[in-house]
């Protein structure tokens, strides 16, 4: 039995012996392939670390709390060789009812300059301070002119030119909103677009522009709007002056446009006027090119989405090319995927800019890019709600200023880089509900509430698509106070939780919020976002407890009365139907 044992013993062995030098090969193969690869990303990062390493001085770990100032380093893209767009790099500011504070701009600038940005495309709306007739135009808690200088100041302390941003045409609901204005609107019903035909309307433009240009005299280029003009050749006036001139519809736009651009161009000749585009790709190139709209501006050809190629086409590209000897491009970093998104989506803006960087450079060796826009959208219009904040962009806004500054660079590269100046600990979410964010740069904290937010609203939607919220927990169910107490308790399990950490989330947002926007504009938030998720939590748990009170309950039908009854049960008469 011995021996027995001790001959299996040995044919194991040779077994082992036998099958591992067959496997051991492919298995040293492996790993030796695998260390060659471990081995190739360490010689990357440590290349990549030696060239960057000037980023570690923007954040430096014993001056956390410090901000990062841009004579500290000189734009932590610089290092690189391999540069993709070399134009003007221009943030927008959309001020519209919700300024931030002025001393936020002392923190934002310095960060803005060392993500790489050279301007500022500062849209005021009624945040501007606007005096004598124009008066009324300016919001209750507009900057004062002080405000201005100090915000020109920072912005010139950190190399970054202020582009003002004036609607001239369309979107000019904060002045004709109000009666005293009323009488410029193309169509007196909505107070979206002034009559280019009215006597009165070109005053008021001239004053709006008067006084801009007085509190930002040094300024290169004036962004005079002109977008999105719904209404046109509405009125009587415009109808009778088309008749007069025979024009169309594109002449009488372009009469108006070109007249504000000469205003500026003869009053302020330093000074370039910029339009958005959109209105221009209706005009046909001879049009275009008989009106010389190009001596008097430059275009800002605007698109948001990924879907770039197929909605500007080969056509107009063409006809830019023909008429404008320089154009200027605008994208989108937030603000541009729905009136009431509060949370950023970092990949598909990130798609809108890969897509700007293509057709740029289809068409770079043909015609002259000057600059692109990244627009960050804080209102749809005057109207609209607030959509996402700036400081819950910021993230978007650093990513896609890296990647239109880098070229052949992987995203996770560019992420890490990202990371780095927002002081963000990884990973950094790419869509909405993937994570949250931990950063420190300024207003991190208005992201993190925010992010929690949206994380709480999916958990909720999740949990009223349950089945026992779709079976016990209906209208119906509250209505009449009936349903299985176990399968109330069931579908209410995480009630109380979601009120508490909704009750977290409001006091964290305000205490956010109050270092970056005044009062008025925390408030509006918290009602818009915080505010009916707690009344629709409150009702669930009212009814929660309308449900879990009885211990006894009615026969069917719930909804029965004696009499309906005894009448549909009496014998009919013969002959009757």
């Amino acid at each position: 039995m011995c021996k027995l044992r001790g001959k299996i013993e040995v044919t194991v062995i040779a077994m082992i012996i036998f099958t591992l030098a067959l496997i051991l090969p492919d298995v040293l193969a492996s790993h030796n392939r695998a260390e060659e690869r471990i081995m190739d990303d360490v010689r990357r990062d440590s290349d990549q670390d030696e060239n960057n390493l000037a980023r570690r001085v923007l954040a430096p770990q014993n001056q956390e709390n410090r901000p990062i100032y841009y004579n500290e380093r000189k734009n932590f893209m610089e290092q690189h060789n391999s540069v993709m767009f070399r134009g003007h790099r221009v943030v927008h500011l959309d001020l519209k009812g919700a300024p931030p504070r002025v001393t936020y701009y002392d923190e934002l600038f310095p960060l803005l300059r060392t993500l790489g940005a050279t301007g500022i495309l500062i849209e005021y709306e009624d945040m501007f301070p606007y005096s004598d007739g124009l008066k009324d135009l300016a919001a209750h808690n507009a900057y004062t002119k002080a405000d201005i200088k100090h915000i020109l100041k920072v912005a010139s302390e950190n190399e970054l030119e202020i582009i003002p941003l004036i609607q001239t045409f369309g979107h000019l609901e904060f002045v004709l909103k109000l009666e005293k204005f009323s009488n410029l609107r193309e169509v007196p019903k909505y107070p979206q677009v002034v009559c280019p035909s009215n006597n009165d309307t070109f005053p008021v433009l001239a004053m709006m522009i008067n006084q801009i240009m007085k509190l930002h005299p040094h300024i290169k280029h004036l962004h005079i709007g002109c977008d999105e003009v719904y209404y046109l050749g509405n009125c009587i006036r415009c109808g009778m002056a088309m008749v007069d001139h025979k024009w169309a519809k594109t002449h009488l736009f372009l009469n108006h446009v070109i007249r504000v651009a000469k205003y500026v161009r003869k009053h302020f000749p330093n000074v370039m006027p910029l339009t958005w585009d959109d209105e221009f790709r209706k005009v046909s190139e001879e049009v275009l090119q008989e009106s010389r709209v190009s001596q008097w501006l430059e275009p800002v050809v605007w698109k948001y989405s990924p879907d770039l190629v197929t909605s500007i086409g080969s056509d107009i590209w063409e006809k830019y090319i023909s008429v404008f000897p320089a154009i200027w491009v605008a994208s989108a970093f937030k603000g541009a995927t729905g009136p009431d998104k509060y949370v950023t989506d970092i990949s598909y803006h990130l798609e809108n800019h890969r897509a700007w960087m293509d057709v740029i450079n289809s068409y770079s060796q043909r015609i002259k890019f000057r600059g692109i826009m990244l627009t960050g959208w804080q209102r749809y219009d005057h109207f609209a709600i607030l959509c996402e904040l700036l400081p819950v962009g910021l993230p978007s806004l650093a990513t896609n200023l890296a990647f239109i500054q880098e070229k052949d660079k992987k995203t996770s590269q560019i992420l890490r880089q990202v990371m780095d100046v927002l002081k963000c600990d990884p990973p950094l979410p790419l869509s909405p509900g993937m994570g949250l964010s931990h950063c420190g740069f300024p207003g991190a904290g208005i992201l993190e509430a925010a992010e929690r937010l949206y994380i709480l609203q999916q958990n909720i939607d999740k949990y009223l698509s349950d089945s026992a919220v779709k079976g016990w927990f209906t209208d119906y169910n509250i209505e009449h106070g009936f349903a299985s107490p176990s399968l109330v308790e069931r579908a209410t399990a995480e009630l109380n939780h979601c009120k508490m950490e909704l009750g977290n989330i409001k006091q964290d947002m305000i205490t956010a919020m109050s270092e970056v926007y005044d009062s008025y504009t925390t408030k509006e938030w918290i009602s818009t976002y915080i505010q009916p998720l707690d009344i629709k939590l409150q009702n669930l748990w009212d009814a929660k407890e309308k449900l879990l009170a009885p211990n006894y309950w009615p026969k069917r039908p719930l909804d029965f009365v004696a009499s309906n009854v005894r009448s549909s049960s009496k014998p009919q008469s013969p002959g009757s139907t």
